[in-house]
């Protein structure tokens, strides 16, 4: 690691993650906040009442009366997978991708580092900011729902903030690798939101046809949320295949980057 590029990176990222900071920690207060009004008034499992089995599981509001159910429903089944993705997408193709397209790329490299040294502390710089973005949510849920009467188990929420971190981390390694590709940064962000959508589509409407039922445990939203962290903690099986998949796509990327040539603009 080398401590300039990578507080290069961070700090290319600093306005953009304090933006994305407060509006997920608003986001997420938000929803902790009308849980007593909604709870008391009883109304919840109304708010389901018409629709279909199928289509409940596929938006995650299973027992939305209950405190879990409730965060899944408004928070960890959709919204903050899809936020956190969309952050590491976006900020792994402004350092990549983005900035070869725009000609400053091959100005850093003219300096005495590696290609791989500076896509590897790019990388690492959307990991730690990911990470932090996750632990202020985390602890925003694990400290918030018990001072308002919410019961939740430490360890699901804990496991529930790993498996969206664990997922918005797989998704920027995905850019890392397209960019690392050689492709300009519309596509890589077409690419890399189109697996994101696509992924979510085989995890949440496939079930709903039974003979392709099993082809859900293909998507990496399955691998983060199938097992419900939130409610049943830990999935070892689901971490151990998000983080091989981004250790996998982040070596295809800085292998891509050393073998060719970078574009001047």
């Amino acid at each position: 690691m080398n401590a300039e590029l990578l507080n290069r990176g961070l700090g290319a990222q600093r306005r953009s993650a304090l933006v994305w900071g407060i509006a997920l920690l608003i986001l997420t207060a938000s929803v902790l906040a009308v849980w007593p009004s909604m709870n008391e008034s009883g109304s919840l499992e109304s708010l389901v009442s018409g629709m279909s089995p199928e289509l409940i599981a596929a938006l995650g509001l299973e027992a939305l009366a209950s405190p879990a159910g409730f965060l899944n429903g408004n928070l960890y089944a959709l919204l903050l997978p899809l936020l956190f993705a969309v952050l590491g997408i976006m900020h792994m193709n402004a350092l990549t991708a983005g900035d070869e397209d725009a000609g400053r790329l091959e100005l850093l490299l003219a300096l005495p580092v590696s290609r791989v040294s500076v896509y590897l502390n790019r990388f690492v710089s959307v990991v730690l900011v990911l990470a932090g973005i996750a632990l202020l949510v985390g602890v925003t849920v694990g400290f918030g729902a018990p001072a308002l009467d919410m019961e939740l188990d430490t360890e699901g929420v804990v496991a529930a903030t790993l498996s969206i971190f664990l997922l918005a981390l797989l998704h920027a390694a995905l850019a890392l690798a397209l960019a690392g590709l050689g492709l300009r940064a519309g596509i890589v962000l077409a690419g890399s939101f189109g697996v994101l959508v696509l992924g979510y589509l085989v995890y949440a409407l496939l079930p709903m046809i039974e003979s392709l039922d099993g082809l859900a445990a293909a998507s990496p939203w399955h691998w983060a949320l199938g097992e419900k962290p939130l409610e049943n903690g830990f999935d070892g099986t689901g971490i151990a295949l998000l983080i091989g998949g981004s250790i996998v796509l982040a070596v295809i990327g800085l292998i891509a980057i050393r073998r060719r040539t970078i574009r001047t603009a």
